[in-house]
């Protein structure tokens, strides 16, 4: 299937490792110019360097709850056609989590939305987690925070159809280098199995596996989803969301 992707031009926050940096690629393997930030400048460098057979991937060293800096790296971009808003403090801190995962989010997504607006395609796809759906009460904090931007980002869908269309992907359980899962592999390996066998499908999933999904709800291929909440969770969810 053509995405219709080829040509168009992507930011993703929090892309340098992860679900992040899977999205960067996904989206520039399917000919999207892609502009990503991320806050070390060792990992950006690294990423773009692994992507430079695409030449399609530009990065910038930038800590997304510095407003101010945020917006002017937004508008120097010369306009763009989807906007993923990944970056997460991946913390229960409830000032570190309501600083990064809310307020500089929104203020990032409500600033792109502008911009959108100017483009045919214009997407906005929020990375949210299946954590928002169910009590969590060994990380309360990230999961409030994932549960109240999956209602902004329905909100916002409303007030921006038709000119933008907004979505959410959440994902599951997600093994990557380095990442939460990888740190239970290695330090509670009980743990770990335990998770695999309460995972439907005996696995973990891949940072690849969401970043397809996160490419297509982007893409004009899915021109008629909009205010949809996409679980990439290998069926661990069991609820029906209304």
């Amino acid at each position: 299937m053509d995405l219709g992707l080829n040509g168009l031009k992507a930011v993703v926050t929090g892309g340098s490792q992860g679900i992040g940096r899977a999205i960067v690629q996904a989206l520039a393997a399917e000919g999207c110019a892609v502009e990503f930030c991320a806050r070390n400048p060792e990992r950006v460098a690294a990423t773009v360097r692994a992507s430079s057979a695409t030449g399609r991937i530009s990065g910038t060293a930038l800590d997304v709850t510095d407003g101010p800096a945020m917006r002017a790296w937004l508008a120097g971009l010369g306009g763009f056609d989807i906007f993923v808003p990944n970056v997460s403090a991946l913390a229960d801190d409830w000032a570190s989590t309501l600083a990064t995962d809310v307020t500089a989010t929104v203020e990032a997504t409500e600033f792109a939305a502008d911009i959108l607006r100017h483009s045919a395609h214009g997407a906005i796809t929020f990375i949210g987690s299946k954590t928002a759906s169910y009590a969590a009460p060994h990380s309360p904090a990230y999961g409030a925070m994932k549960a109240a931007m999956a209602h902004y980002m329905k909100s916002l869908a409303v007030r921006l159809l038709p000119a933008v269309r907004v979505n959410v992907v959440s994902p599951g359980d997600i093994l990557f280098a380095d990442g939460y899962w990888d740190g239970v592999r290695l330090r509670n390996p009980a743990l770990f199995e335990a998770t695999q066998r309460r995972n439907p499908l005996g696995r973990l999933g891949t940072a690849e596996e969401v970043a397809r999904v996160v490419a297509f709800v982007s893409s004009p291929a899915a021109s008629f989803v909009a205010g949809a909440n996409w679980y990439v969770d290998g069926g661990s969810v069991s609820h029906v969301q209304i």
